[in-house]
C-alpha cells in the first residue's frame, strides 16, 4: 500500500490544486520502490472521478486529468495499481474506466455479482497477496480461484455453488468475445422502456418476458442452447451486469439442500433470512426456479387425471414474494438519491406452474398475448351472433350449428339455353320471371338451368353436399375475409375443377344429342313429304 485507504472525499481540498497536488503526491511514492507492487485504494471513487458533463465542477476535472496521465497516461507508473470501490459505477466517467482496463474490471464485476461487502474486501487482499508474489501472472482462471475461495469462505452461495466456480465450470457464459453481442441481447435496459422487477422465463415456450410498468410485457425469445437455468446464467448475469446489481441468488432445491433445509420450518427460516440478506442491498435479484421447488401431485381415477401443488404452502410463500418487486427511477434533482431495484425472476417449465404463478401474481400479459385475446373474444361474439350461411344461403349461429344443418351444392348454375355459367342470383330472377309467366301463359316452357357439381336441376332437385353452416375449409385459412362471403364462396365454386370436367363432359354429349334430333327430326319430315306427294299422285290418275 502507498496510503492508508481513503475515502474519494478525503481528496477534496479548500484552495485550488491542492486536490492534484495531494493526488501526485500519493502515487509517486510508488516511483520510490519500483520492484514492487503498489496498490492505491479509494472507497466511492465515482465522487472522484465522475462524468464529464457542464454539471462537474472544474477542480474534479483537472483531478480526473492528474488520475489518468499516472495510468497509463504520459507519466505512467508501471508499479502502481489503483483499487476502487463503488456501488454507481455508472456515475464514473468513461476515460478513467477504460484506462482501468475495462474488460477485466467487466470480468471482476460479474463473478462478484453476490459478494457481500466483507468479502470484496478479502477478495481485494487475497488479490494483493498473490500479486506481490507473483506481479506478472493475474490470469482469468487464478481470478476465479481466489474468488471461488473467498466466496466459500464467506457462504456465497449460488444455488449449491458458487458464482466464481460456476463461471469456471461454464467459461461461455462470461466469454469476452461474445461480450458486445450479449450485452446488448440480455441487457435489462431499454430505450423509452421502464421495467417493473419482474421477469418470467418459459423454458416450454422458448421465451423470455420482462414485464413493463409503462406498457405491455416485453418478449423476448430464448436461444437455442438456453434449456436450463445453467445456461440461462449468461442471460442473468449480463442483465444484473446492465443494471449495477449489487447482489444476486438463486433459490432452488440446491440452495435448499446446501443450506441443509429439509423440512418446512427450516425451508421458510432460510428462505426468510435469505430475502432480509437481498433487502439490505440497493439493487438486488432473486431468481426462483419453480419446477424444482413446487412438487406436483398426479391424481388418477377411472375417470380422469388431474394435478395439483402438493407444497401449498411453500407456492404461496414464494408467490407473496414474487409480488415484492420493485424499480425506482432516478431523481433528477438529486445525485445523492440511490434508487432501489428488487427483481424477482421466475423460471418455469410446466404449463400448469407457469398458468398458476402468472395468473396468482397478476404477471402483465404482451403485446401478442393481449391481441391474441382481443382475437378470442372477438370470436365469441362472432359465434354467438345469426349469420346467413355463405353456402346454403340459410341463417345460422356458429357455436349452435352442428354437421348435417348445412345441405348445399358446391358448383355453379349453367344456363343451357343462354350457354353459360351464371350467378345464383341470375339464375333465381329467371326462375321467378319464369314462374310470374307461367301464371299468365301455362303454355311457356321450364328454363333449362341445372347444377355443374351433381348435373341436378335448378330449383328442383336436393342439394348434393352435406357439411357445416359457415366458409368452406378452404377460405377460412385466408386472413383477409371479404366483405361478401357469399360472392367469394359462389367464386370459390366456380373455380370448382370437378364440376367443370362434369359441366363440360355433360354440354358435349348435349350439344350431340341435339344434332342427333335435329338431324332425325328432318328425315321424318322429308319421309312424310314425300308419302304426301305419291298419295297426291295416286288419286289424280284414278280421276282421269
Amino acid at each position: 500500500m502507498t496510503i492508508v485507504p481513503l475515502a474519494a472525499g478525503e481528496f477534496n481540498r479548500p484552495y485550488v490544486g491542492e486536490t492534484e497536488k495531494l493526488l501526485i503526491d500519493i502515487m509517486s511514492r510508488a516511483n520510490t520502490i519500483p520492484y514492487l507492487i503498489c496498490a492505491m485504494t479509494i472507497d466511492e471513487i465515482d465522487g472522484l472521478v465522475p462524468k464529464r458533463d457542464n454539471n462537474v465542477q472544474q477542480p474534479k476535472v483537472e483531478g480526473i486529468s492528474v488520475l489518468l496521465s499516472h495510468i497509463e497516461g504520459v507519466k505512467n507508473i508501471p508499479s502502481l495499481i489503483v483499487f476502487g470501490a463503488t456501488n454507481q459505477r455508472n456515475m464514473m466517467g468513461d476515460a478513467f474506466l477504460r484506462h482501468l482496463t475495462e474488460e477485466r474490471l467487466d470480468f471482476l464485476v460479474k463473478i462478484t455479482t453476490n459478494f457481500s461487502g466483507s468479502a470484496m474486501s478479502a477478495l481485494k487482499s487475497s488479490i494483493l497477496i498473490f500479486l506481490g508474489d507473483n506481479p506478472q501472472s493475474l490470469s482469468d482462471y487464478t481470478l476465479l480461484s481466489l474468488a471461488d475461495n473467498t466466496a466459500r469462505e464467506f457462504s456465497c452461495w449460488f444455488g449449491s455453488e458458487t458464482l466464481p466456480e460456476i463461471c469456471r465450470k461454464y467459461p461461455n457464459i462470461l466469454d469476452s468475445g461474445q461480450k458486445d453481442l450479449q450485452l446488448q441481447k440480455f441487457s435489462l435496459v431499454q430505450p423509452e422502456m421502464s421495467p417493473s422487477g419482474r421477469i418470467l422465463i418459459d423454458l416450454q415456450e422458448k421465451t423470455c418476458f420482462i414485464e413493463l410498468s409503462n406498457g405491455p410485457t416485453q418478449k423476448k425469445t430464448l436461444e437455442d442452447g438456453e434449456t436450463s437455468l445453467m445456461t440461462l446464467l449468461a442471460r442473468l448475469i449480463h442483465g444484473c451486469f446492465s443494471r449495477n446489481i449489487d447482489t444476486i441468488q438463486i433459490i432452488d432445491t440446491n440452495f435448499l439442500t446446501k443450506n441443509n433445509a429439509f423440512n418446512d420450518d427450516q425451508i421458510f427460516e432460510l428462505l426468510t433470512t435469505t430475502f432480509l440478506e437481498c433487502n439490505e442491498y440497493n439493487r438486488s435479484m432473486i431468481i426462483f426456479d419453480i419446477d424444482s421447488l413446487i412438487m406436483l401431485n398426479l391424481s388418477d381415477s377411472n375417470m380422469s387425471q388431474s394435478l395439483s401443488i402438493s407444497n401449498i404452502r411453500l407456492y404461496q410463500f414464494i408467490r407473496e414474494k414474487c409480488k415484492q418487486y420493485v424499480v425506482e427511477k432516478k431523481s433528477n434533482g438529486s445525485d445523492l438519491f440511490a434508487p432501489k431495484e428488487k427483481w424477482i425472476v421466475m423460471i418455469v417449465k410446466h404449463p400448469l406452474l407457469r398458468s398458476r404463478i402468472v395468473e396468482d401474481t397478476d404477471f402483465k400479459k404482451s403485446a401478442q398475448q393481449l391481441q391474441q385475446e382481443e382475437e378470442h373474444k372477438e370470436k365469441q361474439r362472432d359465434d354467438e351472433t345469426e349469420k346467413t350461411c355463405p353456402k346454403c344461403h340459410q341463417n345460422y349461429i356458429s357455436s349452435k350449428t352442428n354437421y348435417g344443418n348445412c345441405r348445399y351444392h358446391d358448383g355453379y348454375v349453367y344456363s343451357l339455353e343462354l350457354k353459360k355459367c351464371i350467378s345464383n342470383d341470375e339464375a333465381q330472377a329467371i326462375l321467378q320471371k319464369t314462374k310470374l309467366l307461367q301464371s299468365s301463359s301455362p303454355d311457356d316452357k321450364q328454363p333449362k338451368l341445372l347444377w355443374a357439381c351433381c348435373l341436378g336441376i335448378y330449383g328442383s332437385d336436393p342439394p348434393c353436399r352435406v357439411g357445416i353452416c359457415g366458409l368452406p375449409q378452404e377460405l377460412q385459412t385466408v386472413q383477409s375475409q371479404t366483405a361478401d362471403p357469399t360472392k367469394a364462396v359462389e367464386e370459390h365454386f366456380m373455380k370448382n375443377p370437378k364440376a367443370e370436367a362434369k359441366m363440360t363432359a355433360f354440354i358435349k354429349a348435349y350439344a350431340e344429342q341435339i344434332k342427333l334430333s335435329d338431324t332425325t327430326t328432318t328425315a321424318a319430315s322429308s319421309t312424310t313429304t314425300n308419302t304426301s306427294d305419291k298419295r297426291f299422285a295416286t288419286k289424280s290418275q284414278r280421276k282421269h
